[in-house]
């Protein structure tokens, strides 16, 4: 019995010792703080916000005039989203200690006294001197909350919110997490290493030093997974989601009382909502694509392309945790269905009906034009990337072979339903009408030059190829009735096949050949 009131009376003694070097603890919150915000081991981007992306405004192009999926965004657009923000915070591994003294090395002494008193009896009234710790729960997490340490989860800290509400205040919360874990890590590691006699006991001690701070944690944690992300919030969940999976383990290591059941049931939110993601953008894609309104760059191809490149970013998160397998319900297939989401709605634009564009087949040239932009740009800015994501080598052939196919498909029915008309008249005539043919031909040539010419490819290649397929097409065959209307007529006659009084001059092959490669300049 007396052995008991000793041991309470020692335990209260440890409870009352100033364990913890204040000065020492903000410097090591100060420390990490700056290592998490420090490149290159902070990946950081300057991607625009995706949902918000005014695809023909001239304010957010790129240095080549594209409708920028790569521009800086003034209004945000979640945690992580504005210009300077990372995509990933520093992994917990590289928070360096640098040798900060984390503990008061008088009240160490004090402990050690205290403990040495009690000597072997200590492991016999383990149950009691628990108690007291317990019972003193307040007065040992006291320090870990003081207001002059920065980063430090506060006591004041609210652990119930929807973070995809607060994008400022959930990007606070995540390097508090992170700063929190580390310093509690190192608190542990410095603590219960001083002393190898009595670890448990003070393994003991730390473990009921911890439980409130990793309690407020693990509610935080739970709120991030709880938390309402929609379309818009790619990118600040799976930063959210990302800082999760590096501080959790460390969480549970330290607090091995908590149930498996709340990490359980934090990763079974993290995974319904990576998938619900998924079926927001499909939604998003379908009520974004309804109409094209002549801007080269749909906003959803940009929306696709950034989400890709976030994607890629936490690739392993996203298949080894957030979305794991390998069968069809796996990352790659999912993803794969947006993407197949979007070619389906961009190419049922081809089939609005709008006579006074359409050619005699009912196709437009323009939106062949559109699409051909809007595939070209989607496959180089995504260059690379999709087969970190789609992983089946046989979905990222198929991807891969559909998108060349639908490029040769759209660049074919361009050039019959644009330059078709006007390379038939060359075509089709015979011996005498020589001249009614090239009259046809440039008649024809004018007013689809005068369409042509408005339109906008951004993209040089696309551009420079498009052009060629269009003198290829057009030129055999001009250059041949050219020069034999030369060998067949005077100057006079030769001249005066041309409409609008224009001299032969103006229409040689190279004349021709010059103005086709002055197209799609906008």
């Amino acid at each position: 019995m007396e052995q008991a009131v000793s041991m309470r009376q020692t335990g209260e003694v440890i409870c009352r010792l100033h364990m913890w070097n204040r000065d020492g603890l903000s410097t090591a919150a100060n420390s990490h703080y700056e290592c998490i915000n420090r490149p290159p081991l902070s990946i950081r981007t300057n991607l625009t916000h995706f949902c918000s992306c005014p695809c023909d405004s001239s304010e957010r192009s790129s240095p080549d005039n594209y409708a920028s999926s790569v521009a800086s965004d003034s209004n945000g657009g979640g945690i992580g989203a504005r210009n300077g923000h990372p995509l990933r915070y520093s992994s917990n591994v590289h928070l360096l200690d640098e040798n900060v003294n984390l503990i008061s090395t008088e009240s160490v002494a004090q402990l050690d006294t205290a403990m040495g008193r009690c000597g072997e009896i200590i492991g016999d009234h383990r149950e009691e001197l628990l108690m007291v710790f317990t019972n003193n729960s307040d007065m040992l997490s006291s320090l870990f909350y003081e207001y002059d340490t920065p980063w430090i989860l506060g006591k004041n800290t609210k652990t119930s919110m929807d973070f995809s509400k607060c994008e400022d205040l959930g990007k606070d919360y995540l390097i508090m997490l992170k700063i929190s874990t580390k310093v509690l890590q190192s608190m542990f590691c410095q603590f219960c290493g001083q002393n190898q006699p009595f670890f448990q006991t003070k393994k003991d001690y730390f473990q009921q030093f911890a439980k409130s701070p990793i309690k407020k944690m693990l509610e935080i944690a739970l709120s991030f997974s709880e938390s309402n992300w929609s379309e818009e919030h790619i990118r600040p969940m799976l930063l959210a989601y990302d800082t999760l999976q590096d501080v959790l383990p460390t969480i549970r290591e330290l607090s091995p009382d908590e149930p498996d059941e709340f990490f359980t049931s934090i990763l079974h939110n993290m995974r319904n909502a990576s998938r619900g993601i998924i079926d927001n953008m499909k939604r998003f894609i379908q009520h974004k694509v309804q109409t094209w309104d002549n801007i080269a760059i749909h906003p959803t191809t940009c929306f696709l392309i950034n989400a890709i490149k976030i994607f890629n970013v936490h690739k392993n998160l996203l298949h080894s945790t957030l979305v794991p397998g390998d069968g069809q319900d796996s990352f790659g297939y999912l993803i794969n269905g947006v993407i197949a989401c979007w070619k389906l709605k961009i190419k049922e634009l081809s089939m609005l009906d709008d006579p006074d564009k359409n050619d005699s087949d009912g196709n437009n040239p323009n939106l062949f034009i559109f699409l051909l932009n809007n595939i070209k740009h989607f496959n180089r800015d995504t260059n690379g990337l999709l087969d970190g994501l789609l992983v089946h080598r046989e979905l990222i052939e198929e991807c891969k072979n559909e998108f060349q196919s639908d490029m040769e498909n759209y660049t074919s029915r361009y050039m019959t339903a644009s330059w078709g008309p006007a390379i038939s008249c060359l075509n089709n005539h015979t011996g005498g009408s020589i001249r009614q043919s090239m009259n046809a031909f440039i008649s024809k040539f004018e007013g689809t030059f005068d369409c042509q010419k408005v339109l906008k490819v951004p993209d040089s290649e696309l551009k420079q190829k498009l052009r060629d397929d269009i003198e290829n097409l057009i030129f055999p065959a001009y250059e041949i009735s050219f020069e034999e209307l030369q060998r067949n007529s005077n100057s006079g006659l030769f001249c005066s096949c041309f409409p609008r009084n224009l001299t032969c001059s103006m229409y040689t092959p190279e004349i021709l050949r010059r103005s086709v490669q002055g197209l799609f300049e906008g």
